[in-house]
């Protein structure tokens, strides 16, 4: 992204690969206390071990040898915090990114099979054999099975809906929003949210940003300038205050980029905003609710009725014979009747009609008796 020392450490920390200092310290902090307590222990069992064989003595010996390991601890720490200490945040950050409703959901699989090793060590205490090993080997793969299911298979229960759900109403019904490459590239998101149009926060996966990453670094010339530009627009929204722009690590499994995106506005629940019209129509499908910015484009723009006169400069000649076009500051397109010999001139011309399709508006218009006469 460009300019990255531009953005605030409180926005920046929700990109990829940007360390929180708070976590770090934490993590940096706790290993090194372990260590040291680690030290400490061991002090204290070298002393208790030497003061039996007589080769120290006094009654502060033991506390001596304990403050000893614990100092030692400490200092011979340092290494191993700076190296796991980073891995310990990137294992904190992804317990944060898990939804509510997944945590639950494996707690709940945990619980279920806990009472169920419970009856089966009723039943099989009085077998030879049978010792406590055996029934630990069984409650580690029961809590293993049942939590896996019952996160895989949270959307079924009420209570992961209630869950998903609650989000919504803390933060007053503002759904999240996630956003896919295509609406990133295309840049209009960002005056949308400059324009206070957009509530809530939006999301950008991993793995969305991951294949933005891809195209920015493409062989094709275009399509490389076209991943540096969304790489931009992120920077933008980022940078700006009206709605909180976060990275997340959640990501719903393998296959299409489009695919996950869907899976996760599901499960989270979230809005989907696009440009792409295939995958705004299979969300939709899908039950789940897609913000176009085409759409809102061609939403937002000016209605012509018929009668209402426009000055209009005529561009290309059109598909069909005797048709001129021409455009809109807005870029609506406008098919002029009998026009196709005035490319270059600017007309003035009567509204017809207009139609409304998916690629946008048409508005279909002819030019009065009057002004022709007058053109020659």
């Amino acid at each position: 992204m460009s300019q990255p020392s531009s953005v605030p450490p409180e926005r920046r920390s929700g990109l990829p690969g940007a360390p929180r200092r708070d976590e770090g310290s934490f993590a940096t902090t706790a290993i090194r206390m372990t260590l040291a307590a680690v030290g400490a222990l061991l002090g204290l069992g070298w002393g208790s071990w030497w003061l039996n064989l007589g080769w120290l003595t006094g009654p502060n010996t033991l506390l001596y040898m304990s403050v000893l390991g614990l100092l030692f601890g400490y200092l011979v720490s340092g290494s191993a915090a700076s190296r796991w200490g980073a891995r310990l945040d990137r294992l904190l950050a992804r317990a944060r990114a898990l939804p509510p409703d997944l945590i639950l959901a494996a707690g709940t699989g945990a619980t279920v099979a806990l009472l169920i090793t419970v009856l089966i060590n009723n039943v099989l205490d009085a077998v030879p054999g049978f010792t406590w090993y055996w029934s630990l080997l069984i409650a580690a793969l029961l809590i293993t099975a049942s939590s896996w299911f019952f996160a895989a298979n949270r959307h079924l229960f009420t209570v992961g809906r209630v869950l998903n759900a609650a989000p919504e109403f803390v933060r007053g019904g503002v759904r999240d929003k996630l956003i896919d490459t295509s609406a990133i590239i295309d840049g209009r998101l960002v005056d949308v949210v400059e324009a206070n149009f957009l509530d809530g926060r939006l999301l950008v996966p991993q793995f969305v940003l991951a294949e933005l990453q891809r195209v920015a670094d493409a062989d094709e010339p275009l399509r490389r300038k076209r991943g540096r530009r969304g790489l931009e627009m992120l920077d933008r929204l980022v940078q700006q205050s009206n709605v909180p722009t976060e990275v997340i690590l959640d990501d719903p499994g393998s296959g299409a980029v489009d695919d996950r995106l869907i899976r996760l506005c599901q499960t989270r629940p979230a809005d989907l905003i696009t440009t792409d019209y295939n995958l705004d129509r299979v969300a939709a499908l899908q039950g789940v609710r897609v913000l176009n910015l085409n759409q809102l484009a061609n939403a937002v723009k000016a209605a012509y009725l018929p009668g209402e006169r426009l000055s209009l400069t005529i561009a290309k000649p059109g598909r069909e014979a005797g048709q001129g076009l021409a455009y809109l500051e807005d870029g609506t397109m406008v098919v002029v009747e009998d026009a196709a010999e005035l490319v270059g001139h600017t007309v003035d011309a009567q509204v017809t009609s207009s139609l409304q399709t998916n690629m946008g508006r048409m508005i279909f218009a002819r030019i009065g008796a009057d002004e022709r006469a007058t053109l020659g």
